[in-house]
């Protein structure tokens, strides 16, 4: 897994205009032009931004790539993914610590 590079596509794909366009348009291929391992795409295609925190992705690149990529933006469903429970949803947070 390289961190760095995982964080490098999820901060192209929070800032740069083609690069959503081209994230949009076919997933794989856009993530194909980085030497990412299968485990990562799919964590990406998949949007599953507690798993890529926990191979050490800043949690403020997993929000960004959800807020601006996912199929339903709502940040109670992200909070859900990074394993929030009933109190922690009501709060603001780009990461839960357990």
């Amino acid at each position: 897994m390289s961190r760095n590079l995982v964080e490098r596509v999820l901060w192209k794909l929070s800032v740069e205009r083609s690069s959503k366009n081209r994230f949009r348009e076919d997933p794989r291929v856009f993530l194909a032009q980085f030497r990412l391992s299968e485990e990562e795409v799919e964590c990406l295609l998949s949007f599953k931004v507690g798993a890529l925190q926990c191979m050490g992705v800043n949690p403020m690149l997993t929000m960004g790539f959800w807020q601006e990529l996912a199929p339903d933006r709502s940040m109670r469903l992200y909070k859900e993914r990074l394993g929030a429970i009933d109190q922690q949803r009501a709060a603001f947070s780009a990461a839960l610590k357990g």
